[in-house]
């Protein structure tokens, strides 16, 4: 049935039947005033204002006890709270996000639901806003409970829990509570919750690759367990843990090899997001500072609120929005001024700098700005001409860096082969997809710490019978380096 849309004089009705039959009026009304504040074109002071007063309506009706209220006033409030963001009034959006979800606890606890919730997904809400904030302890706990929620109430092979406890790990991450993040992706790789988390470290490495390997884990029919897997590889790169590092990347070029050659296109959007936000969060290090160096272009430390990488940019307040989107801006301009050619063009074979600091710029700032456009949503419409030509423009760049100094290039080549191969299988391209991963997997074996008693043939041929890079790469591309240290040059900003 079709609505017509609300106007000034709907809600003048409205007032009027508020007037004379205030039970069935009253809760009209709300509904006129939130529908009127949400038409286009509404100036970001005045929805406030009518926020406001169907708020302030709920919340009467629900200080009298109309538990039937409770949802609609957990909606009103919420509605708010994105209504005080848009005009930067950050603390009562802040409050309203932690009113909304009490009434929601309130409305469930007087008519339970089967499935994840309203009271969940605004906790969830609020513990993104308390993570903007800067009060992680609080967002982790928050991030919990609904991880909890979702875990009783999700099926086997169902997204809900995986998207809750990647929140987990970035926010837990956040919160300097490092070891708590690494067995919740350990859980999230496996697809459920572990109640003992301290079943971590090599014991639960073992544990996860033996079950995988007796075929006793469950092996999805699409390309979101080589995603997942391929994108933990990479967090794990970034928290400097390359022992854990190789083993995914094997894993997840297994799961990619056992994949159609060429998939269906029908997920796409779903397939994008996840490796967006896996993407993202591989990418924290590259957006802070180092402590020896300046605050890193795009990036601006004086807002009060900071965005959450790894987590979707709907659910981030307006400002952080605005000064990421300015941010890229800064990066591209950054890309054109080493390059002297427009950043659009940047994927066909326009040289590179010979230098090998600019080029480690390059590299640099080309990641970090096609992280930025995967957070920001902007979804191409012909993928294959522009995301993947962008990304194998960074390898090309990490294969100059790696042949110039491949014990300094080796981490920064596995990670651009990985986040390629991450594109590649939400572009569908499963077989190109598998052979990346697998020339990811082999360089991955030069990082010191990652299974020494064995060699790198002994790694390179592990679990399979022959091994076909995806991309060519020649003898000193390939071969085995130690890793430098984190603070080096080519592995800071």
């Amino acid at each position: 049935m079709r609505r017509e849309p609300v106007t000034a004089e709907t809600v003048a009705r409205c007032r009027e039947s508020a007037r004379t039959d205030p039970a069935e009026g009253l809760p009209a009304l709300a509904r006129a005033l939130r529908g009127l504040a949400g038409r286009p074109g509404v100036r970001p002071g005045r929805a406030v204002r009518l926020m406001e007063e169907a708020a302030d309506i709920f919340r009467a009706l629900v200080a009298d006890g109309a538990v039937e209220h409770l949802g609609p006033a957990s909606s009103a409030v919420s509605s708010l709270a994105h209504a005080y963001s848009r005009t930067g009034a950050h603390d009562l959006a802040l409050a309203a996000r932690y009113e909304a979800a009490d009434l929601a606890r309130r409305a469930e606890e007087a008519r339970p639901v089967a499935d994840l919730g309203r009271a969940a997904v605004l906790r969830a809400e609020l513990s993104h806003a308390l993570a903007e904030a800067g009060r992680f302890d609080e967002a982790v706990d928050a991030a919990r409970a609904v991880a909890d929620r979702s875990r009783a109430v999700t099926g086997e092979g169902g997204s809900d829990l995986m998207w809750r406890l990647l929140d987990l790990t970035v926010l837990l991450r956040l919160a300097d509570r490092t070891e708590e993040a690494v067995a919740v992706e350990h859980a999230a790789l496996e697809g459920e919750f572990l109640e003992h988390a301290a079943l971590e470290g090599e014991f639960l490495e073992r544990a996860v690759f033996a079950r995988r390997r007796d075929g006793r884990a469950r092996r999805a029919h699409s390309p979101v367990t080589a995603l997942r897997t391929a994108g933990a590889a990479l967090w794990f790169d970034d928290l400097g843990h390359p022992a854990r590092v190789h083993p995914l990347l094997g894993e997840a070029a297994r799961a990619a090899e056992s994949l159609p050659a060429r998939g269906e296109s029908g997920d796409f959007g779903f397939h994008e997001a996840i490796r967006a936000a896996l993407f993202a969060r591989s990418g924290g290090r590259d957006e802070q500072a180092a402590a020896d160096s300046p605050e890193p272009l795009g990036v601006d430390p004086g807002q009060r609120l900071q965005p959450l990488l790894g987590v979707s940019v709907h659910h981030w307040s307006f400002g952080p929005r605005t000064s990421f989107e300015a941010g890229l801006g800064a990066l591209v301009g950054a890309v054109e001024a080493i390059t002297g050619r427009s950043e659009r063009t940047a994927a066909a074979r326009t040289p590179l700098p010979q230098d090998r600091e600019l080029l480690a710029a390059l590299g640099t700032l080309t990641r970090r700005c096609d992280l930025r456009r995967a957070v920001l949503g902007e979804r191409p419409h012909v993928y294959t001409r522009t995301t993947i030509p962008r990304l194998r423009r960074s390898v090309d760049i990490e294969r100059r860096l790696h042949a110039t100094d491949p014990a300094a290039g080796t981490r920064r080549l596995v990670r651009a082969l990985t986040d390629l191969a991450m594109a590649e299988l939400v572009d569908n391209d499963n077989a190109a997809a598998a052979g990346t991963l697998y020339e990811a997997h082999a360089l991955s074996v030069t990082a010191p710490g990652v299974l020494p008693h064995r060699s790198p043939a002994e790694h390179g041929t592990e679990g399979r019978g022959h091994q076909t890079p995806r991309l060519n790469a020649s003898p000193s591309q390939t071969s085995a380096a130690p890793r430098v240290g984190e603070g080096s040059p080519a592995n800071s900003q």
